[in-house]
């Protein structure tokens, strides 16, 4: 029996959630396409597959840590294999969490509120402006309905150091575009809360450990656009900024999103001990791991 299920443990939260877990020798992980010794190959979208690892582990808490490779623009020209990812497997997760009294802990998006507020709280009034907000917004809502015990955390501009990754997030791709000499496109018109991953994870594991119940905003406590964003990465780590090229417009064929997302953590605060590190105290954290960690 596994205490925890960490369902795509080899993604960026998925390894700091395994990190953190390391010590207590209670967890499983699984991956997809890239195998990593010690995982278990599993495809979410498989029932079979996943009434097995859940025989199999009999998990008490199941944290699922997989994306879809393309994001939110192929959900966008990708509908069906979209909803089979995002909605159809968190149904048949949900179920078997149900079956084996485990509790279920989701990662959701801002990307099911259209940014049009100065903040969200996590009862406010969702309105999704693409594919990819309406199917993680009917996730939730299903899991709500479905699930006994479930968390569900709203995030958004996740980061850290992944040298291994083929779906860098957005400091990875920074670093491997400037320290490669290339020109970095970053949208000044885009703003959010950029949050390192580490402070997100311990937030799962710690909201698991209280026994929490519904929805939760985790994300970091700075809200910035990422052209600037991108420049305190540079001007830290002694980056070329010249390389930084500003975007100040969306431009035509940019899919639908919101483009000033603020999420109001005050909820998450009041019950946990969690820091959620402003910016420049992620961009610390990055860099500091960069070094312990050479490709």
């Amino acid at each position: 029996m596994a205490k925890y299920l960490v369902l795509g443990a080899n993604g960026l939260i998925g390894k700091a959630i395994t990190r953190r877990l390391a010590d207590r020798k209670e967890w499983v992980g699984t991956c997809f396409r890239r195998e990593v010794p010690g995982l278990i190959c599993l495809d979410i979208t498989s029932p079979e597959s996943l009434k097995s690892i859940f025989s199999r582990t009999e998990p008490d808490c199941v944290i699922n840590c997989t994306g879809l490779s393309g994001g939110v623009n192929f959900c966008e020209k990708n509908p069906r294999k979209a909803a089979r990812f995002h909605l159809d497997a968190t149904a048949l997760i949900g179920k078997l969490c149900e079956d084996y009294h485990a509790s279920m802990a989701f990662i959701s998006t801002d990307y099911i509120f259209d940014g049009t507020r100065s903040s969200y709280k996590e009862d406010d009034e969702p309105n999704p402006l693409n594919i990819y907000g309406e199917l993680k917004l009917k996730a939730e809502q299903w899991i709500k309905q479905n699930v006994t015990r479930h968390i569900i955390t709203r995030t958004t501009n996740v980061f850290g150091w992944d040298p291994e990754t083929v779906t860098p997030n957005y400091i990875m791709s920074l670093y491997r575009a400037v320290t490669s000499r290339n020109q970095f496109k970053a949208p000044s018109f885009l703003w959010g809360n950029p949050t390192y991953v580490d402070d997100l994870a311990l937030a799962i594991i710690e909201l698991y450990s209280l026994r929490a119940n519904g929805v939760f905003h985790v994300v970091g406590s700075s809200l910035i656009n990422r052209y600037d964003w991108a420049l305190k990465a540079c001007n830290m780590a002694g980056w070329e900024k010249s390389l930084v090229i500003e975007s100040a417009t969306p431009p035509d064929n940019m899919v639908p999103r919101p483009l000033k997302s603020n999420l109001d953590t005050s909820k998450f605060q009041k019950l946990s001990k969690t820091k959620l590190r402003n910016v420049d105290e992620g961009l610390k954290a990055f860099f500091q791991e960069a070094r312990k960690k050479p490709e």
